[in-house]
């Protein structure tokens, strides 16, 4: 056993004791073995830790934690200390509410350790009241995976998509400040310290849809949703501006400035525009900054104001 790596799945939690066995149970399942399972669980209130605590007495590989006080709310927090806990020569991220396969691992750690890549990301497939739709259309570039080309959503996969090595995870953490889109950031992240990954053509992972996901909790209208991506970007720009080429840059920089004038078009203004204009004054110049600020008060006043919007784009 001493020749066969082990691999930690990190498990956030919350309130999610109707659905959470059946996670578990497609662990329990899998036809690679060495793994260890750590759930830590966000101060649930439907019973979840009662559940899990005796249901994880039939498996030495399954663990069960307590989010610390001292540790901020929500999932990334939790999967932050379950990190701290875990002992894998290989990670998985997994979320509480969804399936993998039986050959899940298998099929992952094949590749992983055959190829010697750092990473790698295998597919999803949505299903619904039983029913498994299509996998999600990942878009493989001929040239490889590159961190620009994630950055500014050109490529995409989910959390659970992902296996990869401690070496790298362990030079990683995940924000506990965002709310929304938190394996975007994540991955961002993980690019810019490795590329050394490949695809998997395999779907490994069932993910449920259903009415209290948090995503659609998050961006049930479109206002919401331009909300949450602005907050993510920002926070993901401040997270990486050190380590990405200028042009990455910028386009992240017009990217936000083009979710601030949505926001404006629908009648709101977010606290977030305001930290936007002040990279945009540090980035581009004073007047590119004004002319933003400005399109965003016509826009919210008179419905238009985009040519306000690309003179500010201009250095």
């Amino acid at each position: 056993m001493s020749n066969i790596p082990l691999v930690s799945i990190i498990i956030p939690t919350f309130n999610r004791a109707h659905l959470i066995l059946e996670t578990i149970e497609s662990i329990l399942n899998q036809s690679f073995n060495n793994w260890e399972c750590i759930v830590v669980d966000d101060s649930s209130t439907d019973g979840t830790e009662e559940l899990l605590w005796e249901y994880f007495q039939k498996d030495k590989r399954l663990q069960f934690h307590k989010r610390p006080e001292n540790f901020k709310k929500g999932a990334n927090s939790c999967r932050n200390y379950g990190f701290e806990q875990s002992t894998g020569e290989y990670l998985i991220w997994f979320d509480s509410d969804d399936l993998m396969t039986p050959d899940h691992i298998a099929v992952k750690v094949d590749v992983i350790t055959n190829a010697k890549k750092d990473f790698v990301v295998a597919q999803t497939a949505n299903f619904k009241d039983g029913i498994l739709m299509k996998p999600y259309k990942y878009d493989q570039k001929e040239y490889g995976i590159k961190a620009s080309d994630f950055i500014l959503s050109k490529i995409h996969w989910y959390t659970y998509d992902i296996l990869l090595t401690r070496l790298i995870a362990q030079k990683l953490r995940w924000n506990e400040e965002m709310k929304s889109w938190q394996d975007y950031n994540y991955f961002c992240k993980m690019l810019l310290e490795t590329e050394n990954g490949s695809y998997i053509e395999k779907v490994v992972t069932h993910r449920r849809l259903h009415s209290q996901s948090i995503q659609s909790n998050l961006t049930r209208t479109i206002k919401d949703f331009n909300q949450e991506l602005l907050e993510n970007r920002l926070l993901t720009f401040y997270d990486i501006q050190v380590s990405i080429d200028t042009f990455t840059r910028m386009e992240l920089v017009n990217g936000m400035m083009n979710l601030c004038y949505e926001i404006g078009k629908s009648g709101r203004f977010s606290m977030h525009c305001g930290e936007v204009s002040k990279i945009v004054k540090k980035e581009m110049s004073l007047k590119s900054s004004f002319l933003f600020l400005l399109s965003i008060l016509v826009v919210s006043i008179f419905g238009r104001g985009y040519i306000l919007l690309s003179m500010a784009k201009r250095k």
